[in-house]
């Protein structure tokens, strides 16, 4: 069987060849490399060309005009031509086993559309930072049990992940209308395909985490909310009326997930004709009393309220997840 690596790329000379070098070094056979510059006008081009030139393996495609995130991934997971992709952003980087136990994970659950695993995050001078961890019990959940799942949100540690190809083909791949959300898209989509996904709690890759200086997730906010309603009403509902199953839960998700999105509109990167658009699309995710509560408390910075005790609980969260995966860590040994 074959296994192909999806690097799309945009402007990240200083960390591509590592990312490159991380599917290199793999301890099972990568059969090809695709590699996608979406019009980097940093020197990525050139440190491709020359890379290209060593490692038969690898095929770079420099697109003459930009894509964007969505359409870069998509024109580079289409390029792959392996049973198994893996995709990988090109500031981040693979540990040398990743392929390989992926791969075995495959082949002991043929009905799983994807693969993943937790993850080492870190920051832009590679320092580790925190885990990503997911406090899971099961290795592998069956697409019924994956998409019921989805309704709280995108179930991965972080966005590396191995696919089966024909999985992404049931789907046509990335179908998504905006930047923001396309990997949950993506994941839901195989999931409502009827497709299962496989974990393993052991660290594999390394996450990067920008310090965002100038605020630029931030004031994509509008599109994040939207891409998560695109998400619930063109996957996640359609997939459980198909199966008759109640929206109760997605209603409670949507109120939950719009709740946590308010915070936006106590920020002061955006001025009031942007909060007013950024309350509407909130109000379009859920218009419940309580996020309707939610919102007036953030429009007014009386986000103290509630923002101690999401603290708590995100602390308690966390620590729990690391407690897991260390035990689940002392019992591999």
């Amino acid at each position: 069987m074959k296994i192909s690596v999806c690097i799309p790329t945009f402007n990240q000379a200083n960390y591509i060849e590592l990312a490159i070098n991380s599917v290199l070094n793999q301890t099972i056979k990568i059969d090809e490399i695709i590699i996608s510059n979406d019009c980097s006008t940093d020197h990525t081009k050139n440190i491709l060309d020359k890379m290209v030139l060593l490692h038969p393996q690898l095929m770079v495609f420099h697109q003459p005009i930009n894509l964007g995130l969505k359409s870069n991934t998509n024109f580079a997971l289409k390029k792959c031509t392996g049973d198994f992709i893996i995709k990988l952003d090109s500031d981040d980087f693979l540990k040398p086993e990743y392929a390989e136990k992926l791969f075995n994970e495959f082949i002991k659950y043929p009905n799983a559309g994807y693969a993943h695993a937790s993850v080492q995050e870190i920051d832009e001078n590679n320092k580790e930072t925190k885990l990503r961890i997911l406090s899971r019990k099961t290795k592998f959940v069956d697409g019924d049990e994956a998409l019921k799942l989805s309704v709280h949100g995108y179930q991965v540690a972080a966005n590396i992940i191995m696919f089966r190809r024909i999985a992404l083909e049931s789907v046509n791949y990335i179908k998504a209308t905006k930047n923001f959300a396309e990997d949950f898209y993506l994941s839901a989509s195989l999931s409502n395909a009827g497709y299962g996904n496989v974990y393993i709690n052991e660290v594999l890759s390394c996450y990067r985490v920008w310090n965002d200086e100038g605020k630029i997730r931030q004031k994509r906010k509008l599109d994040e909310i939207i891409g998560l309603i695109d998400v619930y009403e063109k996957v996640i509902e359609p997939g459980f009326k198909k199966r008759n199953w109640s929206l109760n839960k997605i209603i409670k998700a949507r109120t939950s997930k719009a709740c946590s999105q308010a915070d936006c509109l106590s920020w002061d990167v955006f001025t009031i004709a942007q909060k007013k658009e950024l309350k509407l699309a909130i109000f379009k995710l859920s218009s419940n009393y309580k996020v309707k509560f939610f919102v007036f408390l953030f429009s007014n910075h009386l986000n103290f309220i509630v923002s101690k005790k999401n603290g708590i609980l995100n602390f308690i969260k966390y620590n729990v997840k690391i407690l897991i995966f260390k035990r689940s860590k002392k019992h591999l040994l």
